[in-house]
């Protein structure tokens, strides 16, 4: 048995049901968790948004893929946490596009699993922050410009295949729906050696806190989907300017010889300047 006095020394959380907010305020402590399945909670977004948002600043909420998912496919988890929502759940076994993003969050702090949310999910209270109003001013918006300039030793996306990969690069930002964006490069036949684009491409991105660059390359097909050959996400405020080799992965976060080798300038969004920010 474990002595009484040591057992307060172990961390630990309390589920209980999710309640709306003026319930969980009276009844609910930091240790009180809830799960919710993802149609739950996609459903308490519709209808309370703002009451979910509170409850991520003071205690830990949980979503996970709902059943349904018998391909162990995932939702998508940067909605959860656009919400200010700690743990998203995955499903680990399938590698999707959703895991990329999801190793890419917690690259900061060191990878150690944890990072602190903006002051404007933390204060919601006062900022009274939403992921859906895009008019709110919160956060100090920052153009990213990237010169996709090559690329050095592409896999095939398929060992038992000689075909040459046709790459491109695929530059996406996951964040706030009003940052979602996308850019692609030209197609490079036939070389996955060492493709050249020197193309420069642009993000105006409103909220940086909350951004993840993804950086996906493919190999063109005309006939069929395009194959991805490798990828790499991370937060924007770890991003470094100047010239930089970007290591990329495959699936399961494996480490390859790839890179892609790029220029990144950030810069203030001088037309987005704002006089209300946390």
């Amino acid at each position: 048995n474990v002595h009484n006095v040591s057992t307060g020394l172990f961390p630990y959380l309390e589920n209980v049901s999710y309640r709306e907010y003026n319930y969980a305020k009276d009844h609910y402590t930091p240790w009180h968790s809830s799960s919710l399945a993802e149609n739950r909670f996609e459903k308490i977004c519709r209808e309370d948004p703002f009451g979910l948002i509170l409850q991520t600043s003071w205690r830990i909420i949980r979503t996970y893929p709902d059943g349904f998912r018998q391909d162990s496919s995932n939702h998508n988890a940067v909605y959860a946490w656009n919400y200010g929502i700690q743990m998203a759940a995955l499903n680990f076994q399938n590698e999707d596009d959703i895991m990329p993003l999801s190793y890419g969050k917690f690259l900061d702090n060191g990878g150690c699993g944890y990072i602190l949310k903006p002051n404007y999910l933390i204060n919601a209270y006062k900022t009274r922050y939403s992921p859906l109003d895009s008019q709110l001013n919160l956060d100090f918006p920052q153009v990213l410009t990237l010169t996709i300039i090559s690329a050095q030793f592409l896999s095939r996306s398929n060992s038992t295949i000689f075909d040459i990969p046709d790459p491109y690069v695929l530059v996406s930002i996951h964040g706030l729906p009003c940052d979602h964006q996308t850019r692609k490069t030209k197609v490079i036949q036939n070389n996955g050696l060492d493709p050249i684009w020197n193309e420069k491409i642009s993000f105006r991105i409103k909220y940086p806190k909350m951004a993840l660059v993804y950086f996906s390359v493919y190999d063109y097909d005309a006939f069929t989907s395009d194959d991805k050959l490798a990828h790499f996400c991370l937060p924007l405020t770890m991003m470094q300017t100047g010239y930089r080799h970007i290591h990329l992965r495959t699936k399961n976060n494996d480490s390859t010889h790839s890179t892609i080798f790029v220029h990144v300038d950030i810069e203030n969004d001088d037309e987005n300047i704002f006089s209300t920010r946390l």
